[in-house]
């Protein structure tokens, strides 16, 4: 019989956390067109939008081994204060400068804080040999974010600007934080952790370490598609990006509760390896997209090979890792993935900005496909006996 104790009225409260949290950062995937509106070229959007996962780059792994010694509690707290400053702050810039690069990076450390303590708690709350089900349905609130908030700030920015959008996304950020102060309340953590193994060691495992590569190379196309579709459709003359982030996030959420379960039962690898391959080929896609139809068709796939990857690979990265280093694990593998979307903010707006952006969603369709490989080389590790 499945154990069902996430259902629990934590877990649930975690779950509502999360997502309200994730709507205020998901409200800023329209700052592309409000950059493009003060004149910004797409290597600049690119720029802007891609300092905030470098700055991650250096908070995440750190917040990884703090949460672990600390707990989870105090960073969520100061995750999501942040993000209710810096909100505000966004108002003030009148025209492109340094300003929005400084607040890009304190987004980006902003961010790490929430995002490492909450993914660390949900490995707590996840029960033995349901990590990956518990990552699926705990995501699918982050995925149901990814729809309304972007979609919310869309309308929002368009019918009362940018300003008020800020503003607003200040005050969702103040509900995150007091949800965020319930779920932490009464925290425990273990009286002894075990620190013995490096994040180094933790990356390099065999077997954990092809699962980051495909968390790295996924997370590349993933973040192409969500830094760069605001203006891309508006290049193929669509007026609204709502229709890829809604059927993306349907797609995503319906597969996980779905199939939430399937890697833990048929195996991480094999579901991360054949989810990976899908989804290359709807990143592909979207370059020959040139109306609403099209662009539905390829969101669709988009979303249901997203919902499988993402858990598959990160339950194999975690699986294996000692109790006690638990939260650098999520830690490194969401380090691995925000890497992947800082290399696409940068890298696919040069390459749109110098080819054109069929060059760009093919290249980072088969930045997917060299993760596959690696999925395919390394099968060593905690979950070899049920992929093989």
């Amino acid at each position: 019989m499945a154990d069902d104790r996430w259902f629990t009225r934590r877990f649930l409260l975690a779950s509502v956390a999360n997502f309200v949290f994730f709507c205020a950062v998901t409200s800023f995937f329209s700052l592309p067109v409000h950059l493009e509106q003060l004149g910004a070229s797409r290597a600049e959007i690119g720029r802007v939008m891609g300092i905030f996962g470098f700055a991650s780059l250096v908070a995440i792994p750190a917040t990884g081994v703090l949460v672990d010694r600390f707990g989870r509690r105090p960073f969520l707290l100061s995750g999501a204060l942040g993000w209710i400053v810096l909100s505000l702050l966004f108002v003030l810039p009148e025209g492109l400068g340094v300003a929005f690069y400084v607040l890009r990076i304190a987004q980006g450390v902003s961010f790490s804080l929430a995002f490492v303590a909450m993914n660390a708690l949900l490995v707590d709350l996840a029960p033995p040999g349901r990590l990956g089900r518990a990552i699926a349905l705990f995501g699918a609130t982050t995925l149901v974010a990814h729809a309304v908030g972007p979609a919310l700030g869309e309308q929002i920015a368009i019918h009362w600007g940018f300003h008020r959008l800020f503003e607003l996304v200040a005050l969702d950020g103040l509900v995150a934080f007091a949800l965020f102060a319930l779920v932490g309340r009464g925290e425990v953590r273990p009286a002894s952790r075990e620190r013995a193994m490096s994040m180094l060691g933790l990356a390099l495992r065999p077997g954990a370490r092809s699962a980051l590569l495909g968390g790295l190379m996924t997370a590349v196309a993933f973040g192409t598609a969500i830094h760069f579709m605001p203006v891309f459709v508006r290049a193929r003359g669509m007026s609204s990006h709502a229709p890829f982030f809604l059927t993306y996030v349907v797609a995503a959420i319906a597969v996980r509760f779905a199939a939430g379960g399937l890697s833990d039962r048929v195996g991480h690898r094999r579901v991360g390896v054949l989810s990976a391959l899908v989804f290359s080929g709807s990143v592909m896609g979207f370059s020959g997209v040139n109306g609403t139809a099209a662009l539905v068709l390829w969101s669709l796939l988009f979303g249901v090979s997203h919902g499988l990857a993402y858990p598959s690979l990160n339950a194999l990265f975690v699986e294996g890792a000692p109790d006690g280093t638990r939260g650098r694990a999520m830690a490194l593998f969401n380090l691995s993935f925000n890497v992947g979307i800082t290399v696409a903010a940068f890298a696919a707006g040069e390459i749109a900005e110098r080819s054109g952006y069929g060059a760009m969603w093919a290249a980072t369709g088969a930045a997917v496909l060299l993760g596959v490989v690696g999925l395919l080389v390394d099968r060593t590790g905690p979950s070899q006996a049920r992929d093989v």
